[in-house]
């Protein structure tokens, strides 16, 4: 028969394990619909825009210095139409929602066998940041995202003046068209009511395309401020 103080001890080694596990799968536990926090209206599960103005992207990829979480927030805004001033930039929440498209593609789990290589291509495991596949995996998905949120606040915008939705624009964080002009900020949440359009139109002007702006991740970081 062990000594009791070993048994207690053994008893508070394995509940302290257990406590620990626990606290790591709900800080882990993924958020299945991401939402805006207060004072912020989501326009789809990436981008949110507050009532400050500022417009938050969330990058489903790992920023390991590559500078993807300038690069895709970039693609986005520009789409979007944001001021790039405007723009922060987070990590996206760990769910099936942000899994790389080209796991399945490219067959990156393929030598796990076709049953466990779905199931992984199919949830939140296949979260991956690997093989320059940011910008090829996501760069699309997420401009689509953006046109989809400009549609959203351009819609809400010719709403308020009674006029079609093709006479307005979107520009430096600003919707404009007949001979009116609304901040993101004040149509947010009126777009965020809206239903997003299935296939939204692309624009063909890209103001940012090409231009070397300043990392969203650097003063964070350079202030011990990111977490």
């Amino acid at each position: 028969m062990r000594p009791l103080a070993e048994v207690d001890r053994r008893t508070l080694l394995i509940g302290g394990g257990i406590g620990v596990g626990l606290i790591v799968a709900v800080a882990l536990w993924p958020e299945r619909e991401p939402r805006a926090r207060a004072g912020e209206a989501a326009l789809g599960g990436w981008i949110r825009v507050g009532r400050d103005g500022r417009v938050t992207v969330a990058v489903p990829q790992v920023e390991t210095g590559q500078g993807i979480w300038t690069a895709l927030p970039q693609i986005v805004a520009d789409e979007l139409g944001a001021a790039w001033d405007s723009v922060a930039v987070e990590p996206a929440p760990i769910d099936a929602a942000a899994r790389n498209p080209l796991a399945a593609s490219e067959g990156w789990f393929a030598g796990l066998g076709p049953l466990r290589a779905f199931r992984i291509d199919h949830d939140a495991r296949s979260a991956v940041t690997l093989g320059a596949s940011s910008i090829r995996g996501f760069a699309a998905p997420m401009r689509e995202a953006a046109a989809a949120a400009r549609a959203m606040l351009i819609g809400a915008a010719a709403g308020r003046w009674g006029i079609d939705p093709g006479q307005c624009r979107a520009a430096n964080g600003f919707v404009s068209g007949g001979g009116q002009r609304l901040p993101f900020a004040a149509l947010a949440e009126d777009a965020a009511r809206g239903r997003p359009p299935r296939s939204p139109e692309l624009r063909a002007d890209h103001p940012l395309l090409g231009q070397s702006l300043p990392r969203l991740d650097g003063p964070a970081k350079a202030s011990g401020k990111a977490r």
